[in-house]
């Protein structure tokens, strides 16, 4: 089992999984799929993961077909060590440059935002399942298999991604979505010992982690201080969560 890294905070059922999957050294080749609401930590595990396990992570950005595949080139570059990146054309050569060399990584390939590719690629999904499925031939020849998983925040598209006649329907083997903390989790998170403190807290901010870093680790120092704490964070119009919930 790839270890936990001290910083990550439990998630100790998605870390089990993500780790029994990026851990696989031979086998056919694989997909896993990452979805859940923003600002849940779903990036912050994928690149301790990547990390631990020696593999690739892409955090892909809003851009062209062609500035992605760029950015794509160079993350592939330097995590298999080559002198210059490749350089692709088309999503068709850089899947199928990833299947050839990926397999050759010690841990997973990470693809974060998986959806702002597919936007502007549509064919992508389909390109994958082309690959997928010719890399199960090559397995039974005895050559080992990528490990890949596709992250994404925007929730319908990637529900879309396995459902219904969807390209890569039945070809994935993990799906993990990343939730929020529950009560309980979230008052150990924001390090609040006093029930009562913490329901109030969890009634206000949820189990959403990035909202501990929105307010900078301000934390109520007690119930007294509850109010004082809202004023100064949630209405506060300088604080990013005045218009988190928009």
């Amino acid at each position: 089992m790839i270890e936990k890294p001290a910083h990550v905070f439990d998630r100790d059922f998605e870390w089990g999984h993500l780790a029994r999957f990026a851990a696989r050294v031979d086998g056919p080749a694989q997909l896993g799929v990452v979805s859940g609401r923003r600002r849940q930590g779903k990036t912050f595990l994928l690149e301790a993961l990547a990390r631990q396990a020696g593999g690739l992570y892409f955090g892909a950005t809003e851009a062209t077909e062609t500035e992605s595949l760029a950015l794509f080139a160079e993350a592939l570059g330097e995590a298999t060590r080559l002198p210059m990146p490749p350089r692709f054309a088309t999503w068709d050569e850089a899947v199928r440059y990833l299947f050839s060399v990926g397999a050759t990584l010690p841990g997973p390939v990470v693809i974060d935002e998986f959806p702002y590719l597919s936007a502007v690629s549509p064919a992508l999904p389909s390109i994958l399942q082309r690959e997928l499925d010719r890399a199960a031939s090559a397995t039974r020849r005895g050559e080992p298999g990528l490990s890949l998983l596709l992250c994404g925040s925007a929730l319908s598209v990637m529900g879309r991604l396995l459902a219904g006649s969807a390209p890569l329907r039945g070809r994935a083997n993990l799906e993990v979505v990343v939730h929020p903390f529950e009560y309980t989790l979230a008052a150990r998170y924001w390090g609040i010992a006093d029930p009562r403190l913490a329901v109030a807290q969890h009634a206000v901010v949820g189990g959403t982690p990035a909202y501990r870093r929105f307010v900078s680790d301000d934390v109520p120092t007690g119930p007294e201080d509850f109010d004082d704490w809202v004023v100064r964070t949630v209405l506060n119009p300088g604080s990013p969560l005045f218009r988190e919930a928009r």
